[in-house]
């Protein structure tokens, strides 16, 4: 389930059964939260640590790969950055 803040979180989990999270911060097309990407983060991964979170927005590199493991992510979305690739059609 994609959620942008702990509420939206909360009922994935206790009322969808979801698995595993995907976080969307602002930077998500602007259609993500009113907080970044690496705010949410933190915020989540102590709230639910049970569940798998997968960040989405303004990650396009290594670099924001390793950004979002260190502050709790389990893995990152990458759309953009492949969406201009050959194997995207």
């Amino acid at each position: 389930c994609t959620v942008t803040n702990s509420h939206h979180a909360q009922v994935a989990i206790e009322q969808s059964g979801a698995d595993a999270l995907m976080i969307t911060g602002h930077e998500a097309a602007a259609h993500g939260g009113d907080v970044t990407s690496l705010v949410l983060i933190p915020s989540l991964a102590q709230e639910f640590p049970q569940v798998p979170l997968v960040a989405a927005g303004g990650f396009a590199n290594g670099a924001g790969l390793a950004a979002a493991l260190a502050l709790g992510a389990d893995g990152v979305a990458m759309g953009s950055r492949l969406a201009v690739t050959q194997q995207s059609p």
